[in-house]
């Protein structure tokens, strides 16, 4: 039987693949073996230049992100893909990167450096601290900065 949320997954993996390869003129692919390898982590990488790309992506499509959570649980489906993002950046000595979107929303990311965008929130609580803000507008002051 066919599993709807791993295809689900799949696919946002390949559209934000796809998206990365043409708006930064780098070669990105999705994980070989989803991550499972102890020394390759993340969702997507640059394997023809692993050391020009600084981060260790995690990409996530569900049908719902609550962000009211964020302010009162320990526990939330943002918390926890930062939680994953950064413990899988740590193997792979890269900063973590979160990209993800619910149904009929637009792609967000979440990471935690120096870049800063104009509209941004900063989340900083239960041992997470991170910024997030649009996809779009993170992927336009990357590619200033580079």
């Amino acid at each position: 039987m066919v599993n709807k949320s791993k295809i689900k997954g799949s696919s946002y993996e390949a559209k934000i693949r796809d998206l990365l390869t043409k708006e930064l003129n780098m070669k990105f692919e999705r994980m070989p073996l989803s991550g499972s390898l102890e020394y390759l982590k993340g969702d997507l990488w640059t394997p023809h230049d692993t050391a020009a790309w600084p981060y260790c992506i995690e990409a996530k499509h569900y049908a719902e992100v609550n962000w009211n959570s964020l302010l009162t649980a320990k526990t939330s489906d943002l918390l926890n893909f930062w939680r994953q993002a950064t413990r899988e950046a740590e193997v792979m000595k890269k900063k973590p990167l979160v990209i993800y979107r619910w149904d009929r929303s637009k792609d967000y990311i979440c990471w935690n450096d120096d870049i800063n965008l104009k509209l941004q929130i900063t989340y900083s609580g239960f041992d997470c601290h991170f910024k997030m803000g649009l996809l779009q507008d993170w992927l336009d002051e990357y590619k200033k900065l580079a």
